[in-house]
């Protein structure tokens, strides 16, 4: 029998959370990436008026030779001043959802994606590493930036973000009714500004884009303007943003990085996909000659092991496929070249060019925003808080002075800024305060004030909790809870909304009796929220190459996405800007429970593994483990332990014992790897056939080490390792045979 649950939600909300579920399946790439072919063929269908793709590339065609014939062809250099775009994103979110929760997604969300448009579409996103080399060359950028709309056709401030409840819970996006429904809610001048509706989509689809016309005698007339209302961009709330710019979004695990909207982008300025739409037919292309010929979609994929089609290689990573969104990273020139000469002749593209609602509106306004507190991070590692906030002035108006108000643990403190200008667009990193501090938990809040008629009030303020904790510690180690509170380890936890947070508990394995650090999402009912728990300062100085292993145990509950990230800190925890990993619900799950879980034996258990060469040598290393609630099942972690050894090198062995590797040795060249109880020292003797000692060596800290033996020069035959620690003995035979 299920057990009902305490929900946020209504019951009838929940029935359509659970219909949706069935109707899209658990697995994110049961998703499909894109619609706007299908959405194109019933859009011409309607609008009988609209050219044929025939006419439309005849068209292109001859544009593009005009444009090849001009002197120095526009953007394709990517020099210059930018040509800005205003973007209006429409939030099209259900009854009963508040700000941040279901469709109703936050600005940071929005603004992430905004983010990542620019970086895609300008060649500034970091994975442009990962192009492969026989493509680098034909890589390429537009010179064109993606900005919230500034201004109303009318005049008036706007932060180019509307929000409004819709009267259905999903919409189609094969429906030309229901792309009808979201512009009749909210939609801007599509000659002025780029339409963008977020909303729930059914269908399994999560995004389309409405692909460009050309410009003939008789389509601006009244009768054949029917499409215009729905000219723009439609994506699944679920797609919309990334998690690298705002952690701990709830998105498709495949589609988490905001390329949907790249893709979408490309189509609304009028690429096709690279395949040509054909996946068996070679013959079939997309209108590009610097595009492979291709009759693969890599729906699903990131890197393909496979990938050639119709005789050559893919270019898999191109933006215009269906990979997964960590695996695209580029558009090529002649894409850009399509584009942009399509922009500068399509109706109602080359008119958002630096369009009215680019600029900022005459009128004067004041809009200061807290964009980040810079310090203190995560973890304080000195005696000193040095708080330090970062500012940015959205509105029209320069700031020259304002307040800092600012809590530490229910005690006020003020600070006045009247430094230099700020002016538009600007941002100002402001040093507020220098104190002492001690060990323990602290919740900081940062309000600005003394703003007069401020705009927007939500984003006056920021809540920032952090710990200052000098707890150090070096690798190898081992971490596996076996005391009954936390603070009895030297792990921290970070709890942000002060309710559910890390503890330990009691996780049974392998039958026996056994403690675990343990969230409890089963009955966290604030979806979304944060909560870290961070290693001992640690030492890697002392090492050549690292890694870390770890057991999560946690049973997936329906479609809600827990989520657990490993993040880095090479300052002591001052910030976590490295992303290790990031497990989703399913990539996590032993199985699938909606009843409270609790582990019963192994196979409820996952080991995890992941190479950490990148901090060898380095002191000051924290790891955090942040777990991220989406209201699903407990998760359970345990046996966290470090080595000094890559990843790819780790043996397991017993505890208390060695393992020889390779065994037989051929050259005299051979590995002992110890597991030992805890941290200790080990003396190891070697003796050969006639019982002579010919090699003892001492080792301190030994846990889980693996070290070298080089015995090149020793003859063949049989030899004794006998390896003596505190609290075992253990003796091995090593065959070094010729």
């Amino acid at each position: 029998m299920v057990k009902l649950r305490k929900s946020p939600y209504s019951f009838f909300s929940f029935l359509i959370l659970i219909g949706f579920a069935f109707l899209v399946g658990f697995n994110t790439y049961a998703q499909k990436r894109c619609n706007t072919v299908e959405a194109e063929r019933i859009r011409r269908e309607k609008y009988k008026f609209l050219p044929s793709e025939i006419e439309f590339e005849n068209w292109v065609t001859q544009r593009i030779k005009e444009r090849k014939n001009k002197p120095v062809p526009f953007g394709t250099t990517g020099t210059g001043e930018m040509t800005k775009i205003a973007v209006v994103v429409h939030v099209i979110y259900n009854e009963g959802e508040a700000y941040g929760e279901g469709a109703n997604i936050t600005d940071e969300q929005i603004y992430s994606q905004i983010e990542v448009l620019n970086e895609d579409y300008q060649r500034k996103n970091a994975d442009t590493i990962n192009t492969q080399p026989e493509f680098l060359q034909r890589a390429s950028r537009m010179n064109i930036e993606f900005v919230l709309a500034r201004q109303t056709i009318n005049g008036d401030p706007t932060t180019g973000i509307t929000r409004d409840q819709g009267p259905k819970t999903s919409y189609n996006p094969l429906s030309i009714a229901d792309r009808e429904l979201l512009s009749s809610i909210s939609d801007w001048d599509p000659s002025i500004y780029l339409n963008i509706w977020v909303t729930n989509l059914s269908n399994s689809y999560i995004g389309l884009a409405q692909f460009p016309d050309y410009s003939f005698p008789g389509l601006d007339s009244e009768p054949n303007r029917d499409n215009e209302a729905t000219d723009g961009l439609v994506i699944d709330y679920l797609a919309f943003g990334s998690i690298t710019k705002v952690p701990g979004l709830n998105l498709m695990s495949a589609y988490n990085l905001g390329r949907t909207t790249t893709h979408e982008m490309g189509h609304f300025f009028g690429l096709k996909h690279v395949w040509g739409d054909n996946l068996t037919d070679c013959s079939v292309d997309d209108y590009v000659a610097d595009t492979p010929v291709s009759n693969k979609d890599y729906s699903g994929q990131s890197t393909p092991i496979d990938h050639v089609s119709c005789s050559s290689n893919d270019m898999f990573e191109n933006f215009l496929y269906y990979t997964n969104d960590k695996g695209m990273n580029a558009f090529t020139l002649d894409q850009i070249i399509r584009m942009e000469t399509i922009i500068d002749n399509a109706p109602r593209r080359a008119s958002l060019y630096n369009s009215i609602g680019t600029e900022y509106p005459d009128n004067l306004y004041f809009d200061l925003a807290i964009n980040e507190i810079k310090s203190p991070g995560k973890v304080v590692c000195d005696e000193e808080l040095n708080l330090v906030i970062e500012v940015k002035n959205n509105g029209t108006i320069p700031v020259t002075n304002f307040d800092v108000n600012y809590t530490i643990d229910n005690v006020d403190q003020a600070f006045s800024y009247t430094g230099d200008t700020i002016f538009t667009g600007e941002t100002a990193e402001i040093p507020v305060e220098k104190s002492a501090i001690q060990n323990g938990n602290y919740k900081l809040t940062v309000t600005l004030g003394d703003i007069p008629d401020d705009i927007n009030g939500s984003n006056n303020s920021k809540t920032h909790a952090f710990i200052v904790d000098k707890q150090t510690d070096f690798i190898p180690l081992r971490e596996q809870f076996e005391v009954s509170d936390l603070n009895a380890t030297n792990w921290i936890s970070i709890n942000d909304d002060d309710k559910i947070g890390w503890e330990l508990t009691e996780a049974p394995l392998i039958g026996n009796q056994n403690t675990a650090a343990f969230m409890n999402f089963y009955n966290y009912e604030d979806r979304q929220q944060m909560d870290w728990l961070i290693s001992p300062s640690l030492d890697f100085s002392g090492a050549y190459q690292a890694s870390v292993t770890f057991k999560t145990s946690y049973a997936k509950n329906q479609n809600f996405n827990d989520q657990i990230r490993l993040v880095a800190s090479k300052n002591c925890g001052a910030d976590f800007n490295e992303v290790l990993a990031i497990y989703s619900s399913s990539e996590l799950a032993n199985s699938n429970a909606t009843d409270y879980w609790t582990p019963a034996n192994q196979s409820d258990w996952s080991t995890h593994s992941i190479d950490l060469g990148a901090y060898a040598g380095i002191s000051n290393v924290r790891l955090a483990f942040v777990a991220v609630n989406d209201y699903g099942n407990n998760l359970y972690l345990d046996d966290i332990e470090f080595y000094t050894t890559a990843e790819e090198n780790l043996v397991r062995t017993a505890q208390n014992s060695f393992t020889i590797y390779p065994n037989p040795s051929n050259d005299g060249l051979f590995n002992l790897v110890f597991n030992t109880s805890g941290r200790q020292v080990v003396n190891v003797f070697i003796y050969d056939q006639l019982g002579k000692l010919i090699s003892m060596k001492k080792y301190t800290n030994t846990l889980n080490q693996t070290f070298y033996y080089d015995f090149s020069g020793i003859r063949s035959g049989v030899y004794l390792i006998s390896a003596k620690g505190e609290d075992f003995v253990r003796t091995k035979k090593l065959l070094i045979s010729r």
